[in-house]
């Protein structure tokens, strides 16, 4: 957040004051500059320590020239003239048998058609203020243009990369060793890419009974999968025996949603998996509304929601869960499992 600056008028002398010749002066950049760069470019600029709109009203508009009211209507959005009137977009679902939307682009702005009451807007005023925020903070300076167009270039070249937010979350909440207990000194943190889904299970951080909601979109196709997993068994061979629908069913029957569920019927299917992985192609193989090759070879941790009742059995039956609440996805589950040991 930039820092607060200071709109307080400055206190008037009693007496005249001698006017000054317009001067250059010497921005951060290092170069000379002329007094309209001063005023639209410097941190100091004396736009910033101003009520924006003593400067910029219907008063201050008539006194501009003609001509420069001419050319300063043409860059004005349509809002800004009294021929205006408020539309639904054409694409918009209730303009679909409409053959009267009006097309805001066409508006000619003018003199003549210029509503002046826009100075006082507060969608104006809100913008002329953002912009003296912009000059007061530096960022309309040409140093911090240049390095804002650099860095764009590097992102589209490929020479700059921006983080992932994981990625960053992971960096600003590592771990100081430095300050950790002598005690757990010792013992290496395990790194959550060696966990493995078997032994979140055999740790008790997936159980019996869980539903394991899967969601991904798939932005190509305009098409969203979802399907509930349930947990009916950990196997000491290393495997996890799950419970889903056929198809295209995203919810499981009542039945399977109680304690201690009974032998699925058809079109339940039984799965034993050992990755979320091996679970997600499984669920997409049985949906078959998506050809393997286009799945997206994404983190498979991250598409799964562990839901869960809150104590051991149900207090409630309502919903497509009966009653187990969001318990997180399989993705923190890991990451909190390897951060607690």
């Amino acid at each position: 957040m930039p820092p607060k600056r200071s709109t307080r008028q400055q206190p008037s002398s009693p007496g005249p004051t001698p006017s000054r010749p317009k001067r250059k002066i010497e921005n951060p950049d290092g170069a000379t500059t002329s007094t309209s760069d001063e005023f639209l470019k410097d941190p100091k600029s004396a736009l910033t320590n101003i009520d924006i709109s003593d400067l910029i009203n219907a008063s201050t508009w008539e006194v501009l020239s003609v001509e420069s009211r001419e050319r300063l209507v043409k860059i004005l959005p349509a809002t800004a003239f009294v021929s205006y009137v408020p539309a639904y977009d054409p694409h918009h679902p209730s303009q679909s048998t409409s053959n009267d939307a009006m097309d805001v682009d066409s508006i000619e702005p003018s003199l003549e058609t210029f509503d002046s009451s826009v100075f006082t807007d507060s969608h104006f005023l809100a913008a002329a203020r953002t912009f003296q925020d912009h000059i007061y903070s530096g960022w309309l300076t040409d140093s911090h243009k240049e390095k804002v167009r650099k860095y764009e270039a590097g992102i589209r070249d490929g020479s700059l990369a921006a983080p992932w937010k994981d990625e960053e979350w992971e960096r600003d909440n590592a771990e100081d060793n430095d300050s950790a207990p002598a005690a757990s000194s010792s013992v290496p943190r395990k790194d959550p890419l060696e966990v493995r889904l078997h032994e979140l299970a055999k740790k008790a951080v997936i159980r019996v009974g869980d539903i394991i909601a899967y969601k991904r979109v798939f932005t190509a196709m305009n098409l969203v999968v979802e399907k509930d997993v349930l947990v009916y068994a950990i196997n000491s061979k290393g495997t996890i025996t799950v419970l889903l629908e056929s198809g295209v069913t995203q919810h499981l029957p009542a039945h399977l949603l109680l304690p201690g569920p009974a032998e699925p019927d058809a079109p339940t299917q039984s799965m034993e998996i050992t990755t979320p992985s091996m679970l997600e192609t499984g669920i997409l193989d049985l949906d078959s509304r998506v050809d393997r090759a286009r799945r997206p070879n994404g983190n498979a941790w991250k598409c799964f929601t562990v839901w869960r009742w809150r104590g051991d059995a149900p207090t409630g039956f309502d919903g497509n869960r009966g009653g187990r609440e969001n318990h997180g996805t399989l993705y923190y589950l890991r990451q909190s499992f390897t951060s607690d040991r």
